[in-house]
């Protein structure tokens, strides 16, 4: 309890320090920022204490971590000093604001605190950081926490920096040093941080939404909170629809065409238990996430897709850098609307041609005096370190948002909003790169470019599993919206031409290309396996007989876009301008789920996976917002009929989504039968108390910048938990994610025959010169390195010729160089 309070404390007071900076940014929303202070402090001062520990000017430290909170202070003070300060009458109109918003304000706080308590709760009964990657972040984390400077050493890769977007660690890391918890109890309360974040943000991205929208005009707050809360449900803990398939199949009611229609991967290896609830002894919930099944191009093979959403990666547990950026998605879509509201600016309103005048403009239109442009590049950025993929998503939401800002407010569509768009385009850009040099400086990736994804469209029926809600109410909305104001059925018609015969001509195209020349010709026969000729009927077979996705999507893309040029043809003020902020976030969701039907990202997998999973997850997200606000317009403004038909349609579908957390967050929690605990490691010290003991020695004996030497492991293996939980590096850990992390495996192929030569005791004279080049201290030789290297007594016993036996517990010795 008193670590959930210490925790849960530290994110108040970074909260309460934000506000100044808070109020004045968010200047344009009902709230004035108050449900993103939290994230928005979170954010400011980890950057402040990441840049300062890059620069060599902050250490990351208690004290580092106290500095970094009085620039956070002194930056609210400094553009907010006018929301503290008293004015003419005496009056603080910060206090003022929160004083008037009492209720609200009383209501953020409770449901951060309440989400926070009740994640905790869950993660007490599953807190072991064990399993898939929660042993990587937990090496992260510790690493972090062990680095005086930044970047961090790599804790699987002794000498070397991480080379991941590693910022939410660094937030993390903060929290920890700020409240003073273990490291292993900061991990379970981090993850409940984030799951409060995510609920807090989601709701005041959605409440901002209703209370400041035209419609209904003076909505009262209590019908704001309640799509808020609404808004939060969709983003972070209702599922997909498999849930339904899985309670249908556990009871025996799927038959077997109804599983070959939706082809769920590895479904009917579950056993069937009569019930609506799946076996519990298996991690039947882990298929929702692989919900999409694509296959190899001859079909006989499948191929890992991966589609999480919010719901699925709370219930995981893993503290992956998607899970982590959630609440500074949900700031920079805040950020969005706070633009979209904003007024025109005088200079917006000017003739003034060329560079110089679109620069103006776009200065202004972000508000600060001109200086809230960079600050939405400092928002913007940290998306890329936090999450690289978020970067160019969400700068593609925020540039659009203010074209669409601009069309509303009668800005023809001529050269000087184009160049406005361009130098918005390219000045948040480079922002974003630009405050975060030092990482991109010492930061290597597995990506290769694009490639066409030339047979492998979504299915309708997993699409719809996976969005089913979510397009059912853009489907009601745009119903609502054209039955309003329908743009004529010509513009319609080009716009439809448009969705869906251009991503047909670039597939086409690359095939005809692909004939043209013969390198791209041999690269697409080598990969696909066979003839070109053959391909090409292949190819169009599979994309004519699996269409839906692709009709569906240029549809809806098309219906929005057609809706909106209207808009922006019609000068006048509409009396429903929040609307196309919905639908733009709809349109950035759709066109995230459409690409990935014809391109994919080139990595060390081969295959869309990674694509799908980062573009699906963020196409979660903006249409959870964008659809909690889609039922309060149809609420506030359909007719009888259209309002139960989508209320009631919806109602089940949202019923059906919400069978998925229902089953799985017991399941995960093994229905909360076990001792609870939010201490990650226990299991360690209870399963494996040789192990913990030789961790704790590490601990309390070594400084942070000592390296050890343990067996490397196998990715997802349970090795190298000595460095993972100590924070000591290793020479090396899990080598096929030290792949994905740099692009290649040089380094950690250089290095396995070097360790195996140190373990297998062969030439003192060359270990002389490995410990010499990594800087070794420590050699630790437990069950992992006897079994793996085949360590006999007599082996063991010579050690003692170069090394000195430090720490001896169980089948665990550790030794120290001596040489």
């Amino acid at each position: 309890m008193l670590d959930f309070l210490l925790f849960w404390l530290a994110i108040e007071i970074i909260g309460l320090l934000a506000l100044p900076l808070a109020w004045r940014l968010f200047a344009h929303l009902p709230d004035r920022g108050f449900a993103f202070a939290k994230a928005l402090g979170l954010l400011a001062a980890g950057y402040l204490l990441w840049l300062g520990s890059s620069l060599g000017v902050l250490r990351n430290s208690p004290g580092g971590v106290v500095l970094a909170l009085l620039g956070l202070l002194a930056a609210g003070l400094g553009w907010g000093r006018k929301a503290v300060l008293a004015n003419e009458n005496g009056d603080r109109p910060l206090f003022m604001h929160l004083r008037a918003q009492r209720g609200y304000v009383l209501s953020v706080e409770l449901l951060f605190l309440l989400a926070m308590a009740g994640w905790a709760l869950f993660r007490a009964y599953n807190p072991n950081i064990e399993y898939t990657e929660k042993p990587m972040e937990f090496a992260f984390l510790n690493g972090i926490l062990a680095s005086s400077q930044f970047p961090p050493h790599d804790p699987w890769l002794a000498g070397y920096g991480i080379s991941y977007y590693y910022f939410g660690y660094v937030l993390l890391n903060l929290l920890t040093l700020l409240s003073g918890v273990a490291p292993a109890v900061s991990f379970n309360l981090g993850l409940s941080a984030i799951f409060a974040l995510t609920l807090l943000g989601a709701f005041g991205v959605v409440f901002n939404l209703v209370q400041g929208a035209e419609v209904g005009a003076g909505q009262s707050r209590g019908r704001a909170a309640r799509f808020g809360l609404l808004g939060a449900l969709f983003t972070a803990l209702m599922g997909n629809l498999e849930g339904v398939i899985e309670a249908l199949y556990a009871r025996g009611l799927l038959g077997e065409a109804a599983q070959r229609f939706f082809d769920i991967k590895n479904l009917t290896q579950s056993a069937i238990t009569g019930r609506w609830t799946p076996d519990p002894n298996g991690w039947w919930w882990f298929r929702a996430a692989r919900t999409l099944h694509d296959r190899s191009f001859d079909g006989l093979a499948s191929q890992e897709v991966i589609d999480e959403f919010p719901s699925f990666s709370f219930i995981l547990g893993d503290m992956h850098p998607h899970v982590l950026a959630l609440p500074f998605v949900l700031l920079v879509i805040a950020l969005a609307l706070n633009l979209f509201r904003r007024p025109a600016a005088a200079v917006e309103r000017g003739e003034a041609a060329g560079l110089r005048g679109a620069w103006a403009s776009v200065r202004a239109g972000f508000g600060l005096g001109g200086w809230g442009f960079f600050f939405y590049g400092l928002a913007l950025g940290a998306l890329g370190f936090l999450n690289f993929w978020d970067f160019p998503i969400y700068l593609f939401l925020i540039v659009l948002v203010y074209a669409l800002r601009r069309g509303l407010q009668g800005a023809a569509l001529g050269p000087r909003l184009w160049a406005e768009i361009g130098v918005a385009f390219v000045g948040l850009a480079g922002l974003g790169f630009l405050f975060y040099l030092p990482f991109y400086a010492s930061f290597s990736s597995q990506a290769q470019g694009f490639l066409p994804n030339l047979y492998n469209p979504t299915r309708l029926s997993q699409f719809l599993l996976m969005f089913g809600p979510f397009l059912a109410a853009l489907i009601f909305l745009l119903i609502l919206s054209y039955r309003r104001a329908a743009p004529p059925r010509a513009a319609l018609a080009r716009w439809l031409l448009a969705t869906l015969l251009l991503p047909a001509l670039f597939l086409l195209l690359v095939i005809l290309v692909g004939g043209a020349l013969p390198g791209l010709r041999q690269f697409i026969e080598q990969t696909l396996g066979a003839p070109l000729a053959e391909l090409t009927s292949r190819i169009l077979y599979l994309r004519l007989s699996t269409p839906g996705v692709w009709l569906l999507l240029g549809l809806l893309l098309a219906a929005i876009a057609a809706l909106a040029a209207r808009a922006w043809a019609d000068l006048d003020p509409r009396p429903d301008r929040t609307l196309f902020f919905v639908l733009a976030l709809f349109f950035t969701a759709l066109l995230l789920t459409y690409g990935v039907e014809f391109i994919y990202l080139r990595d060390t997998f081969g295959t869309r996976m990674n694509t799908v999973f980062k573009f699906y997850y963020q196409a979660w997200v903006l249409m959870a917002i964008a659809s909690a606000y889609a039922l309060h317009e149809i609420s506030a403004r359909a007719g009888l009929r259209l309002r139960l038909t989508a209320q009631i349609t919806l109602a089940l579908l949202i019923l059906g989504s919400l069978i998925y957390p229902a089953l799985a967050i017991p399941a995960k929690a093994g229905n909360f039968r076990a001792a609870p605990t939010l201490d990650g490691a226990r299991f360690v010290a209870q399963y494996r108390p040789d192990e913990a003991a030789v961790i704790a020695w590490l601990r309390q004996n070594t400084p942070p910048d000592t390296v050890i030497l343990e067996a490397p492991g196998g990715s997802y293996s349970d090795f190298n938990t000595l460095s993972a939980h100590s924070g000591r590096a290793t020479l090396l850990g899990w080598g096929g994610h030290e792949l994905q992390w740099r692009g290649n495996y040089q380094e950690p192929g250089r290095r396995e025959p070097l360790i195996e030569t140190i373990y297998r005791n062969q030439d003192p004279a060359q270990i002389r010169q490995i410990v010499a080049e990594f800087g070794i201290d420590y050699l630790v030789v437990g069950p992992r390195e006897l079994e793996k290297y085949r360590i006999t007594s007599d082996r063991a016993r010579a050690f003692a010729r170069l090394w000195e036996i430090v720490f001896q517990q169980g089948d665990y010795t550790l030794y120290r160089w001596q040489g």
